[in-house]
């Protein structure tokens, strides 16, 4: 087993740290690590879109990625690896899309630098923060769910719990020493094999148990075919998602941004989008009006709104 890391150049403006502190407040122990230099977490083959997970066996990847700040002789960049070791292809790849690297920032902070709201924030925030994604789209929609009308905390609080009762464990041979996820996010199938009842016990309204056993369901049957919506139009993906029971539109854009990497998705229900909005003089009732301004970026939008509410912004 080599952890001989695959050097990934990046940015120059790529700010790390707020990726990380992103990261860091929705992290699930047993499924990722959050330093301030190093992200790490376990995933499952498919998610990555591996070409060999047969051949593996489909056993989970743990994945991870280093941030090395430039020096006299190279450039910032960082240093990715994984367990067991994944075509460098396919490891770039996936970090790639981890931290949204190919997104042109650029662009838009030259569009909405004289917009009245976001102008100001891009004057202060002088690097460019980029779209975290979570590269598995079915734990991104149980995670989506599990937020619904709660705190950040909260809802990763109870990914922790179902982690815990159903996650795979990474196999023995493949843990590396000092490394502490251990677990992968459950699959549709054991969440439908777990039911109602024990995802109830989770500390689950009944409500909310019988949407994430829907969507399970549906992600399990192939009736709702997660890797496809991926490259498939924004209102199709919407239709798709809330054709589910209890899903509306602030989970259906949470998944199209976090998951399928939409940089125009627009949570305009979100309780920190409204409150960053309110704080600029921008009623409810205009939000989805004035993020017209802001296409196709709406999504990068709201990541600068949540940015502003933080206790350094």
């Amino acid at each position: 087993m080599s952890l001989q890391p695959l050097r990934l150049p990046i940015p120059e403006d790529f700010d790390f740290p707020w990726a990380v502190r992103f990261l860091a407040a929705r992290a699930v122990p047993s499924l990722e690590t959050v330093r301030d230099d190093e992200y790490c977490r376990v995933i499952w083959p498919a998610a990555l879109e591996a070409q060999d997970a047969r051949s593996r066996g489909g056993d989970p990847v743990v994945i991870g990625a280093r941030f090395s700040p430039a020096s006299a002789r190279t450039g910032a960049r960082l240093e990715v690896w994984s367990v067991p070791a994944l075509p460098p292809k396919v490891l770039r790849a996936a970090v790639t899309r981890l931290f949204d690297l190919d997104a042109d920032v650029a662009a838009f902070r030259g569009h909405v630098a004289r917009d009245p709201v976001l102008g100001p924030l891009m004057r202060r925030d002088l690097l460019g923060i980029r779209l975290p994604q979570l590269l598995d789209p079915f734990e991104c929609l149980v995670r989506a769910i599990l937020g619904q009308q709660v705190s950040v905390a909260a809802a990763t609080t109870m990914v922790g719990r179902l982690v815990q009762l159903l996650g795979t464990p990474v196999p023995e041979a493949e843990i590396h020493p000092g490394q502490t996820p251990r677990l992968a996010f459950p699959r549709p199938a054991d969440l439908v094999q777990a039911g109602s009842r024990r995802l109830r016990a989770l500390g689950l309204m009944r409500s909310k148990a019988a949407t994430l056993l829907a969507a399970a369901e549906a992600a399990d049957a192939g009736t709702l075919d997660l890797a496809r919506l991926r490259r498939a139009p924004a209102s199709e993906v919407d239709a798709a998602l809330t054709a589910l029971p209890g899903i509306g539109p602030w989970t259906a854009s949470y998944v199209r941004l976090r998951a399928f990497g939409d940089r125009d998705a627009f949570p305009a229900a979100d309780l920190g989008v409204l409150k960053a909005l309110a704080a600029r003089g921008v009623a409810r009732d205009a939000v989805v009006a004035v993020a017209e301004r802001w296409r196709p970026w709406r999504g990068y939008a709201a990541l600068h709104l949540w940015r502003s509410l933080e206790p350094d912004a």
